[in-house]
């Protein structure tokens, strides 16, 4: 018989806190601790938050929509899946004009592969190194980024390709013959696979932009041999870089879009966008479970597309996301051992070691240091990453770089104490 719980011991809880810190309440590009203080969030709830903590007209599209139908177990039909759809076919990239939705990013993958699979008939899928689609079965095969524990990484349906990732004074089109070169030995060698699938901008690899070279390359060999191109826009969809999608941006056509993150505003919802004619050949039905599609998290989704479109959120991404190139970049010049990149409000900075590789540990002394002085990054390795919210005051994205400049310096300055001292 296992031992009864104190009534006043907590329940054990087995979710993650990347930052370590507890929060009561948030608005806009800020979060409130437990214990009273406000820090700036420039991780946008992982890019979830695309206008921010608690939008009041996101807020309100899904409370109105929470009091009159919830849930429908995907039992029956409702029109707020529709609007939704109808709204994404709008802004989507041309023929990608049905949508499938699910809760999450991982969720999103995972359709898009098993749809790939079904309309072509094969089984092989190309992803590349860096790259992070997800931590269940399926995304995290193609997942190279981190390692998901339980899973087995890559196999015979599965194959890793170098991504393009510059050296100093590069940018990723001086990369991308050499990648695309090796995509080929690999390409003869697994004969004809169903999809390849990319991030447009590798989020948990580092914050590196693909470049419009390698993804037109890669548009290329999938049109020479009937594969599918999928994007994964989970981080990138919804503004981010400055277009609806990086699709846009780079001018890339894919045959299969996932997003979700910044897509429900802060509610889970995720979808898969392809064109009819590909659903139609998969034949068996393609999608997710009870809580895919919800009503309130569709409203919620709707409400986020018509503030972005409204408030000209895209074109203040594209000129936030230049400052903030600006500022890293400045902050970068002055120390060799640190490099920025990024696209639109999508941005790292990262910190080198002695021998010239991303230095995990410095970076996680960077990231606690900016929380002590109030901002929160992410990190991803020797990566920091700055994700905040489309609707951040440039004083506040000023504020939040400086002070990440700030606690660069200070990691500097006790680095040489120390050096001095021994």
């Amino acid at each position: 018989m296992h031992e009864e719980r104190s009534r006043s011991t907590p329940p054990a809880s087995a979710q993650a806190a990347a930052s370590g810190v507890a929060v009561a309440a948030a608005e806009g590009s800020w979060v409130v601790t437990r214990d009273g203080r406000r820090l700036l969030d420039l991780t946008g709830g992982m890019g979830s938050c695309v206008l921010g903590h608690g939008h009041p007209e996101v807020v309100a599209a899904a409370t109105r929509q929470l009091g009159a139908l919830a849930q429908t177990g995907g039992v029956f039909d409702h029109a707020p899946q529709h609007r939704l759809a109808e709204r994404l076919a709008g802004i989507a990239p041309a023929g990608l004009d049905r949508f499938a939705f699910a809760t999450s990013g991982t969720e999103a993958v995972e359709l898009a592969l098993r749809l790939a699979r079904l309309a072509t008939g094969r089984d092989p899928v190309i992803c590349f190194r860096g790259g992070f689609h997800g931590r269940t079965e399926g995304s995290a095969r193609v997942t190279s980024a981190v390692r998901v524990p339980g899973v087995p990484g890559a196999g015979a349906r599965v194959v890793v390709a170098p991504f393009p990732r510059p050296g100093p004074a590069e940018v990723p089109d001086d990369r991308a013959p050499a990648a695309l070169a090796a995509l080929d030995r690999l390409l003869a060698r697994c004969g004809l696979p169903a999809a390849v699938v990319v991030e447009p901008v590798q989020g948990l690899g580092g914050c590196h932009p693909a470049g419009p070279r390698f993804l037109a390359g890669l548009r290329e060999r999938c049109d020479a041999r009937g594969s599918l191109l999928v994007l994964d826009e989970v981080q990138t969809g919804l503004g981010r870089t400055g277009d609806w999608f990086a699709a846009q941006a780079y001018e890339v056509r894919p045959d299969i879009l996932c997003l979700a993150k910044g897509l429900g505003g802060g509610l889970p919802i995720s979808a898969v966008g392809a064109p009819a004619w590909l659903w139609e050949r998969a034949g068996a039905p393609v999608r997710a479970g009870t809580f895919g599609g919800s009503p309130p998290s569709c409203a919620a989704a709707t409400a986020v597309i018509d503030v972005i479109d409204r408030d000209g959120l895209r074109a203040r991404a594209r000129s936030l996301g230049a400052v903030a190139a600006r500022l890293l970049a400045g902050v970068a010049a002055l120390r060799p051992w640190a490099r920025a990149r990024g696209l639109g409000l999508m941005a790292g900075l990262e910190l080198q070691g002695g021998d010239g590789r991303p230095d995990e540990g410095r970076a996680e002394v960077v990231r606690r240091r900016c929380l002590a002085l109030g901002v929160v990054v992410a990190q991803a390795g020797g990566v920091l990453r700055l994700l905040p919210p489309l609707t951040i005051e440039e004083d506040e994205l000023c504020h939040g770089i400086a002070t990440l400049g700030h606690a660069l310096a200070a990691v500097e300055s006790r680095s040489d104490r120390l050096a001095h001292a021994a």
